[in-house]
């Protein structure tokens, strides 16, 4: 059954001419009337325009989001402002709201200068297309990503929808990625940011493939409180499936990716020191190569988490793929072979328990493959 977008919101994909042979290649979602929204986007330095306004808009109503693809409009200074500005105005006439009442997304290759005359022209077809259909929408936001990621949750009575596009340039300072999160479910308006924050954090977030940082990585909640009332703690476990199923998405479809794997951390002293451990290894270019080839080369493993905690403890330390350990408090076992077998899988864990504490954490990533070195010696689209 196709995916469909919650009580109160349509979307539009169509093409516009920033991409060739007729792609779909900008994304519009309107809300009813305006709605409370949240917001989570990149900490790069060079953020691109798009990200700045929405900034600006956050504790605001939104009533639609326009977003492109084949163009990140970033580094493209005054005239990407501008175009930016021009593409709110235009929306909000078409929509019927106020400038201040939508948001802007772009994403690909970094540098080119926006025009905004293509996405401005093809905004009335847009609306024109408007459905309650996720499909377009989820297409023409795609740029080296081999499909549309969504994924939904039912909650009885109410609901939520997710729709995201990621590939590469995925590492964790914010979402990685662009995101758009819909939910008609009645619950406090004043539970949408923490909540929202605090479930990027350990979706979104924990999800590496090249250790490359976006310029608009963006991730959006927008919530029309069209559907029943529901317990919050049940519409915040909605919610982290819901991004937790696209960050897994996102994580097998990176840019030449054979496999997916998972980094599994135990017995750190924290939170904050198992993350940093398990992204270490999951940004790995000598593991995710290893992966590649199914090579349990363990001592890749060892040296990354080393790389993070200097007073790692060698003898405490317990590492497995699967359900084959291959080092027993710091002692290899010789299994290599074993573990060669659980690496053909398109998806396997690494677990690596460092007996400093008691905390845990689990990131998300894949191998490194000579397709990854051929599509970013291209540019992406």
């Amino acid at each position: 059954m196709a995916v469909r977008w919650a009580q109160g919101f349509s979307g539009a994909g169509v093409a516009c001419g920033i991409k060739t042979g007729g792609q779909l290649d900008l994304g519009l979602i309107v809300a009813d009337e305006g709605v409370p929204w949240a917001g989570t986007f990149t900490a790069n330095g060079a953020a691109a325009s798009c990200v700045h306004h929405c900034r600006s808009l956050l504790g605001r109503t939104t009533r639609a989001v326009v977003v492109n693809s084949g163009n990140a409009n970033a580094c493209t200074g005054q005239s990407g402002s501008r175009a930016v500005t021009i593409i709110a105005e235009k929306a909000a006439r078409a929509v019927g709201c106020l400038p201040q009442e939508v948001l802007v997304a772009s994403t690909g290759p970094i540098g080119v200068p926006l025009p905004a005359e293509l996405v401005v022209g093809a905004l009335p077809r847009a609306v024109g297309t408007l459905s309650g259909e996720v499909g377009p929408f989820a297409t023409s936001i795609l740029t080296t990503d081999t499909g549309a990621k969504t994924a939904e949750a039912d909650l009885g009575g109410a609901s939520i929808t997710g729709v995201a596009k990621g590939a590469g340039m995925l590492a964790p300072n914010m979402a990685t990625m662009l995101a758009f999160i819909v939910t008609d479910a009645r619950i406090p308006t004043h539970l949408l940011q923490p909540v929202f924050t605090d479930t990027v954090a350990c979706t979104f977030n924990r999800v590496v493939i090249d250790g490359c940082e976006s310029t608009n990585d963006s991730a959006f909640l927008l919530s029309s409180c069209r559907g029943e009332r529901v317990d919050s703690e049940r519409w915040e476990r909605g919610l982290h499936d819901v991004c937790s199923d696209l960050a897994r998405q996102m994580a097998r479809d990176g840019e030449g990716a054979t496999r997916c794997f998972s980094v599994g951390v135990a017995g750190a002293k924290d939170e904050a020191s198992a993350v940093a451990l398990g992204r270490a290894v999951a940004s790995s270019a000598l593991w995710r190569a290893a992966v590649n080839g199914a090579d349990p080369d363990w001592g890749r493993i060892v040296a990354a988490l080393g790389s993070v905690d200097r007073s790692l403890d060698l003898a405490a330390l317990n590492l497995s793929i699967g359900a084959v350990q291959l080092l027993r408090n710091g002692q290899p076992t010789g299994l290599q072979k074993d573990a060669e077998r659980v690496m053909q899988a398109k998806d396997f864990d690494v677990t690596c328990e460092v007996g400093a504490g008691t905390a845990s954490a689990r990131v998300l990533s894949a191998d490194m493959s000579c397709d990854y070195v051929r599509i970013n010696a291209h540019g992406s689209a």
